[in-house]
C-alpha cells in the first residue's frame, strides 16, 4: 500500500460537522408518517372538544360594596366601618347567595349548586371595593340574568345581614332606654326623701343617668338614618360573542399539540434506532466522506443465500438512467481522489450482508472502463463472490489457484462480453478485465495474508489503473481486515435503513487498528431515488482531474470503438501518471 504523509491522510476525513437543520428535517421526513397521524389525531381532537364544550357566553356583574356610612355605627368607639373584600368575595359564592340567587332564577337550589361550582366566578380588583360576579351560560341571554341574579342576590343577603344587626342595636338600645329612665325615677324618689349630705350624691348621679339616657335617645333616634342597602349594583350587559378560546383556535392548538408531539416521538424513535438514514449518519461513523447516495438497486430474490439471477449493472442496462448518472459520479469523484492520492488499488466492503460487494465493484468497474480507464476486477470475496455470475464468464480457475498453486495472472484472466445478459459496449470490453475466485476459493482464505497476494497485487496494480476488489461482508473479519492492509483505499456500502451504525463504526475501529486507509463511504438509498443529496448523487458529474472542467457526460455511445479525446490541461497536484504496461505490452495513456 502507497505511503502517505499526514496532511494526505487529513484530506480524506469529514469536514467539520456545524448544526444543520436540514438533519431535522430529514427526521421528520423519515418518520412523516407517524407525525402525520399524531396531527390529524391532535386535530380531531380539538374538533371533539371544541364541539362536546359546545359555545359559551360570559356576563359579568359588579357590585360597588358600601359599609354603613351613617348612624351611630360611624362612632369609633362602637364598630369599624371598614369592608373585608376578601371575605365578601367568600360571601358571594357562599350557598347562602346561591340559594337566594336560584330563587330569583326560578330554578332548583341543587341545580343551581352544581352549575356554580363551573360557571361562576367572583372576583376582586385591586385595591377596591367592586366585587365582579361572572357567570357562564349557553347563551348571552342566560348569562346576562344569572350575573345579575348573583349581584342581587348578594345585595339582598348582604342588606338583610346589615337590616338584622340594626334592628339588634334599635332593641339593645330601646333595652337601655327603659332601664336608665327607671332608674332616674328611682333616683328621684330617693331625694324626696334623703339627708342633705345624700342629696348631693344622689345629684351627681341622677346627672349621669340623665346624660346617658340623652345619647342612647339620639342613637336610636338617629338608626333610621342607617344604609342597609351593601352596596350598589351595576348590572351586566348581553354579551355579544363567545367568551373563552373559539372552535378554529382549539383545532388549531390541537393540530400543533400533535405535531410537537409526533416530532418529539420522532426524535425518541430515530434515537433509538441505530440504522443509517441519511448520508451525513454514515459520514459521523465512518469518519470519512461520503461520496455517493445511490439510488434504490433492486436486490435480486434470494434462493438459500444465492441469487437467482444476477444484478443489473446500471451502466450497461440502463445507461441514461438516474442510477447510471449516480455510479458515473461517484466514479468521477474517486477518480479525482486517484489522481491526487496515487489510489490505485481498491478494496469495496459490504457493511453488512444486505450490501453485494460484488454489485458495486461491478458498477464501478464499468463506469470506469467505460471512461476510458483499464480496469480489473478481482474476486478476493473467497465465501462467496458473484463477479463471475454478473459477467457471465466461467469461474473454474482463477485467483484462489494463483494464490495457492501460482502461475500467470494473464492466462486466468477473462475479458467480459455481457453483464446480467446485457451486451458490454466494446469500449468497455476492451477496457475491463475480471479475475473470478477460482475453484480452490475456499483453500485460499487461509493464504490471503501471504506474500503471494501482497505480490500478485502489486503486479496488477502495475498492469491497470485500477483494481477494484470484492470482499465478504463486514461480519466476516478476518477476511476484509486481511485485504485491507494490501490496497491503497477501502470503500465502505451501506444501505438505508438496513445497515446498523454499530456495524459502521465497528468495521472502521477495526481498519483503523491495522492502518488501512479509508477512502469514504457510499449509501444505498431506500424508496424514490435521489431523494438524499449530496456532491456524489447529484446528476451533473463532478470534475473529471484529467480535464480542467466537469465532464456532464463521459460516457461512450453503446457499440462506438472510440473514446473522446479531450484537452488534457494540468490538474493541482500535477499531471496524471501514465498507466503502466499490462504484462509486456506497453499502453499509452488515454
Amino acid at each position: 500500500m502507497a505511503a502517505r504523509n499526514a496532511r494526505e491522510q487529513e484530506d480524506f476525513g469529514p469536514e467539520p460537522r456545524s448544526i444543520d437543520l436540514r438533519e431535522y428535517w430529514l427526521l421528520i421526513r423519515r418518520r412523516w408518517l407517524s407525525v402525520l397521524v399524531l396531527m390529524i389525531a391532535g386535530a380531531l381532537l380539538g374538533l371533539g372538544y371544541a364541539y362536546s364544550t359546545g359555545v359559551s357566553y360570559s356576563a359579568t356583574s359588579q357590585v360597588l360594596v358600601s359599609p354603613v356610612t351613617q348612624g351611630p355605627l360611624n362612632q369609633t368607639a362602637q364598630v369599624n366601618d371598614l369592608v373585608n373584600m376578601s371575605t365578601e368575595q367568600a360571601v358571594a359564592q357562599s350557598a347562602a347567595v346561591v340559594n337566594r340567587a336560584a330563587a330569583i332564577l326560578g330554578v332548583p337550589r341543587s341545580t343551581l349548586q352544581a352549575a356554580a361550582a363551573k360557571r361562576l366566578t367572583v372576583a376582586v380588583p385591586t385595591t377596591s371595593d367592586v366585587l365582579q360576579i361572572t357567570w357562564e351560560a349557553d347563551s348571552p341571554r342566560a348569562a346576562q340574568s344569572g350575573a345579575n341574579a348573583f349581584a342581587k342576590a348578594y345585595l339582598g343577603y348582604r342588606s338583610s345581614y346589615l337590616s338584622s344587626f340594626v334592628n339588634q342595636l334599635n332593641t339593645t338600645l330601646n333595652d337601655q332606654v327603659v332601664s336608665l329612665k327607671g332608674k332616674i325615677k328611682s333616683t328621684e324618689a330617693q331625694l324626696g326623701t334623703a339627708s342633705a349630705a345624700s342629696q348631693r350624691g344622689l345629684n351627681a348621679n341622677l346627672d349621669l343617668l340623665n346624660s346617658q339616657l340623652s345619647t342612647a335617645s339620639d342613637q336610636l333616634y338617629s338608626l333610621p338614618t342607617y344604609n342597609t342597602s351593601g352596596g350598589t349594583e351595576i348590572p351586566s350587559a348581553l354579551p355579544l360573542s363567545p367568551s373563552g378560546i373559539g372552535r378554529p383556535v382549539i383545532i388549531a392548538i390541537g393540530l400543533i399539540l400533535g405535531l410537537l408531539l409526533g416530532v418529539f416521538l420522532a426524535w425518541v424513535r430515530d434515537a433509538f434506532d441505530d440504522r443509517l438514514r441519511d448520508p451525513a449518519q454514515l459520514e459521523r461513523r465512518l469518519g470519512v466522506p461520503t461520496l455517493a447516495v445511490l439510488p434504490p438497486d433492486g436486490r435480486p430474490e434470494r434462493d438459500g443465500g444465492q441469487s437467482r439471477q444476477a444484478p443489473e449493472i446500471s451502466t450497461v442496462a440502463h445507461p441514461d438512467g438516474r442510477a447510471a448518472e449516480a455510479v458515473r459520479a461517484l466514479r468521477a469523484t474517486l477518480v479525482a481522489m486517484a489522481a491526487r492520492r496515487n489510489v490505485r488499488t481498491v478494496l469495496v466492503v459490504g457493511a453488512d450482508a444486505s450490501v453485494s460487494s460484488s454489485r458495486m465493484a461491478a458498477e464501478l468497474g464499468a463506469a470506469l472502463a467505460e471512461s476510458g480507464r483499464h480496469v480489473l476486477l478481482m474476486a478476493a470475496d473467497m465465501r462467496g463472490s458473484t463477479l463471475a455470475q454478473i459477467f457471465d464468464i466461467p469461474s473454474g480457475s482463477g485467483l484462489g489457484d494463483l494464490l495457492i498453486a501460482g502461475g500467470d495472472p494473464e492466462t486466468l484472466t477473462r475479458q467480459p462480453k455481457q453483464a446480467a445478459g446485457v451486451a458490454l459496449p466494446s469500449a468497455i470490453v476492451k477496457r475491463l478485465s475480471v479475475l473470478p475466485s477460482g475453484s480452490h476459493a475456499a483453500a485460499a482464505i487461509s493464504v490471503l495474508d501471504s506474500g503471494s497476494m501482497v505480490k500478485l497485487l502489486q503486479g496488477r496494480r502495475d498492469a491497470y489503473e485500477f483494481v477494484l476488489l470484492d470482499s465478504p461482508p463486514a461480519t466476516v473479519v478476518s477476511d476484509i481486515i486481511t485485504l485491507a492492509t494490501h490496497v491503497d483505499g477501502v470503500i465502505v456500502i451501506a444501505r438505508e435503513a438496513s445497515t446498523s451504525g454499530r456495524a459502521v463504526v465497528e468495521l472502521r475501529r477495526r481498519l483503523d487498528q491495522v492502518g488501512a486507509e479509508l477512502i469514504g463511504g457510499v449509501l444505498i438509498a431506500q424508496g424514490r431515488s435521489g431523494r438524499h443529496r449530496s456532491a456524489g448523487s447529484q446528476g451533473a458529474a463532478a470534475p473529471d482531474p484529467r480535464i480542467g472542467r466537469p465532464q456532464p457526460a463521459d460516457r461512450l455511445p453503446q457499440g462506438s470503438d472510440r473514446l473522446p479525446q479531450p484537452v488534457v490541461r494540468a490538474v493541482p497536484d500535477g499531471p496524471e501518471p501514465p498507466p503502466p504496461a499490462r504484462g509486456s505490452t506497453a499502453r499509452r495513456p488515454v
